[in-house]
């Protein structure tokens, strides 16, 4: 009988373990593992694994035959996490209680209610609230849509039954520029901010390595998403990939999604591209509400200005409204795959309203715990 292998040696010493879960529709059902193995002469030994994957049994099991097969304890183990989501960190907590050490950005959990993940707490309740309001979903203006957040959130309070409620798991601290040695390889912590506030990979300068996590990926865009003023994880997310492109165009670049990227400056410029024609839907669609109340009438303007639920400026929108125009949503979401997307597309606009709210192109005013976008 044919011996399994659990793990593949993709680089000397670099092993990749592949992990699916195609029980859920979470926007993700495949990532990549990585285990670097360490040697007794280096940091004692140990060795380290880039995230954890999906919290479910069959990717621990699967973990845990590639772990033997390389002969690397979980007392020996370090875990790198890149970032805190589902499919990231999903085992973290189970890792831990076997005795492996983490290592993540404590800017992962900067919030106690993100656009991903739920943390069992009133105050998780009373920041959803407010960021829900901050977006233009409210009990009175989208019952709907403010119904199918609420019912997520009374699952996650009363049972914990959401797949993105990954919280709770101790780790270290991890800072730009922390250094991580293990086998042959000497990782610096870099951060790549935009698909998530705290993202990290990991740098080897002398092998021209780099573990970029979520940040690139062949032939996929990753999101990026924020529902909180002025975090600017869009620009971000484009100087990071300029970085990228101009100071790394030569190394080896791994993503914990798909293979490894051959074409960099190719897939950079696509990445770029896909959000900057974005951009351009959501300031043309400004542009054109601006432009249809400029060619009404002024009794009429003051008509609807006296009915509107916005502001003064009544060619202002909601990040809700907007969303739902730019990506043609004409229903609430009725199950959590259809919620997931719809989530996600709220606060991928809200990222795309942040950029161009920071380079200048539109206004954004506060009402009522509201945000308002109008063309400059």
């Amino acid at each position: 009988m044919e011996q399994l292998e659990f793990s593949k040696e993709i680089l000397p010493g670099i092993y990749r373990v592949t992990l699916t879960d195609r029980t859920i529709e979470q926007g993700v059902s495949e990532i990549q593992i990585f285990i670097i193995k360490g040697k007794e002469s280096v940091h004692d030994g140990r060795s380290i694994m880039i995230d954890t994957g999906f919290n479910n049994d069959a990717c621990m099991e699967k973990l845990t035959y590639a772990l033997l097969e390389l002969d690397i304890s979980p007392e020996k183990l370090d875990v790198f996490l890149t970032h805190r989501h589902h499919d990231h960190c999903g085992l973290a907590g189970r890792f831990a209680k076997n005795g492996a050490r983490l290592f993540m950005n404590r800017m992962e959990e900067r919030h106690p209610y993100d656009c991903l993940a739920y943390k069992v707490s009133d105050e998780s309740v009373e920041a959803q609230k407010k960021v829900l309001y901050s977006c233009g979903i409210t009990p009175d203006k989208t019952p709907e849509v403010w119904q199918a957040f609420s019912n997520v959130s009374d699952r996650v309070q009363k049972h914990g039954q959401w797949v993105l409620a990954i919280w709770g798991f101790p780790y270290n601290d991890v800072e730009p520029g922390d250094v991580f040695r293990y086998g042959d390889y000497e990782f610096e912590a870099f951060p790549l901010k935009g698909h998530t506030y705290g993202q990290m990979g990991l740098k080897d300068y002398k092998h021209k390595l780099f573990f970029t996590a979520d940040q690139l990926i062949h032939k996929v865009s990753p999101i990026v998403a924020t529902t909180y003023p002025d975090e600017h994880l869009l620009q971000g997310f484009f100087d990071s990939l300029k970085h990228i492109k101009e100071e790394c165009h030569d190394w080896t670049i791994i993503p914990s999604h798909g293979e490894i990227i051959e074409d960099i400056s190719g897939d950079v410029d696509k990445t770029v591209f896909s959000y900057l024609s974005k951009t351009t839907d959501v300031r043309d669609l400004l542009k054109s509400i601006s432009q249809t109340e400029t060619g009404s009438s002024n009794d009429a303007m003051n008509h609807r200005r006296d009915e509107s639920v916005h502001t003064a400026k009544n060619h202002s929108l909601t990040t809700h409204e907007i969303s739902e125009k730019i990506y043609k949503f004409t229903r609430p979401p009725e199950n959590d795959d259809e919620f997931f997307l719809y989530k996600m597309t709220v606060t991928k606009t809200y990222s795309l309203l942040e950029y161009l709210y920071g380079i200048g192109f539109i206004e954004r005013e506060l009402k009522d715990g509201i945000f308002y976008w109008s063309l400059k």
